[in-house]
């Protein structure tokens, strides 16, 4: 391939290409329409002067005679030239009664032979040839007198052909002008509409795995450039977003996976080095294999968190009262807050229909995610309410408690992956409940929110499309 070659599949050569073709054909267009008008203007004007003259020599014939008709042709061939014009007065028999100076006209079939139908006063006019080796065109007119005798006036058109000649030369230097123009006009106005583009792609090259903070200036080409360096901005924002949180999400992942591995190992090994007996032989199997649960139950919630978020997870959809799931979680986890000495109630409207579409199971989880990170994070003599409540077409279900709360800083955190607050360290879990929570809620069409008060304690809201 030349090296050239991909210049002329370049938008910039194409808009260029397409401006000239453009400034080229209307300015084709426009040249071709004035010239069709100056020759339909020319050949009028030449047609006029024709009539005026057959009027007017026919006059001087029928009040002068033929003597002051012979005079007035050679005044005129005189003053125009003999080869500009040809002035004839035919008998009735067609012999040449007056004539102006016709030898520049010799050769020349000026006179057509059917020339003797001509009715009475009616004026004929036809195209002819003129003298010369040019052989310009010529016009002539012809009109049958009272007495019979025959009229006939003719005037070279070369002037005319040498005045469009004239304006042919300078319509095709004023395209090639036009089309120069445009092409140049083009260019520029290309190379401003894609300097935008070129700093995307610019910005793009220069982009690898370890310079994403690089984005794109915005410059003032159009609203259309400033958008597209906008959304590529926001992209590469997004994808620095991304690439952190991904790099973050491995650092958990690694924390966690290591931590129960290393207990696993560290049973094994006691098992191996200790003593052999069989309690403590059964002891040290059944830590391993809780363990074991334990490293089961963290990957299963990462593989189902990624598969809601691709949208992989089959919703198996029917219809659930969530007067029932709620009652279920305020029943499960009431003897676990009962131990913790919290309070859990729970607030159901009885008037009010609150049947949604979805899978219970994966509803039911969220849900019991939320009651159980509620409880899990208040301390003793808090309360943890369960409500539900309809506006139109969405149902809310709140779960609030009086516990520590989250900090304004880390509250948009909170449902990330693996993402544990400084107060919740030092509780069990792998911060995973809250991202399975959102990923099911939004998988179900619906949105999940949390608010936390300053003097302590969360609220976490669900709200999800009626199916009635």
């Amino acid at each position: 391939m030349r090296p050239h070659a991909g210049r002329f599949q370049t938008v910039t050569f194409r808009l260029t290409f397409w401006f000239c073709a453009v400034f080229a054909v209307l300015s084709a267009a426009v040249f071709g329409l004035v010239y069709a008008i100056l020759a339909t203007s020319l050949r009028s004007t030449a047609e006029q002067d024709l009539r005026e003259n057959l009027i007017e020599f026919a006059a001087m014939y029928g009040n002068r005679g033929l003597a002051a008709l012979q005079g007035e042709f050679d005044r005129e061939a005189e003053s125009d030239g003999p080869a500009t014009v040809f002035l004839v007065l035919l008998g009735p028999d067609l012999k040449r009664k007056a004539a102006s100076d016709l030898r520049p006209w010799q050769g020349v079939k000026f006179i057509p032979s059917d020339l003797t139908k001509l009715p009475p006063t009616k004026v004929r006019i036809w195209k002819t040839t003129g003298p010369g080796e040019e052989r310009a065109p010529a016009l002539a007119a012809a009109q049958r007198l009272k007495d019979g005798s025959i009229l006939i006036v003719g005037t070279s058109l070369a002037h005319d052909r040498e005045f469009l000649e004239n304006y042919r030369v300078a319509c095709a230097t004023g395209v090639l002008a036009m089309v120069l123009a445009g092409g140049a006009l083009g260019w520029l106005f290309a190379r401003r509409a894609m300097a935008g583009v070129e700093r995307v792609t610019r910005t793009a090259k220069r982009i690898g795995s370890t310079n994403l903070a690089q984005r794109v200036p915005v410059g003032r080409e159009g609203r259309e450039i400033q958008d597209l360096a906008a959304a590529f901005n926001a992209m590469l924002e997004r994808i620095q977003s991304l690439v952190a949180e991904l790099r973050e999400v491995s650092n958990n992942i690694a924390h966690d996976l290591r931590s129960p591995i290393t207990r696993i190992r560290g049973l094994a090994e006691s098992a191996v080095a200790g003593p052999s007996e069989p309690e403590a032989c059964l002891e040290r199997a059944g830590a391993i294999i809780e363990e074991c649960d334990r490293l089961v139950n963290l990957i299963n919630t990462m593989l189902e968190i990624a598969e809601t978020d691709a949208g992989a997870s089959r919703v198996d959809r029917e219809d659930i009262e969530l007067r029932n799931l709620l009652l279920d979680a305020y029943e499960l986890f009431l003897p676990s807050a009962e131990v913790a000495g919290l309070s859990l109630e729970l607030s159901i409207p009885p008037e009010d229909s609150l049947v949604v579409s979805g899978d219970p199971a994966k509803l039911q989880r969220a849900v019991a995610n939320l009651v159980d990170n509620a409880i899990k994070y208040t301390p003793c003599g808090g309360r943890v309410l369960i409500a539900a409540e309809r506006t139109g077409e969405w149902i809310q279900v709140s779960i609030t408690d009086t516990g520590v709360g989250i900090a304004p800083e880390k509250l948009a955190r909170v449902f990330e992956r693996f993402y544990r607050g400084d107060r919740s360290r030092s509780q069990s879990g792998n911060g995973l409940g809250l991202s399975l929570a959102r990923s099911i809620v939004r998988a179900h069409g619906g949105e999940i929110t949390a608010f936390s008060r300053p003097a302590g304690g969360s609220t976490f809201a669900v709200r999800l499309r009626t199916a009635v």
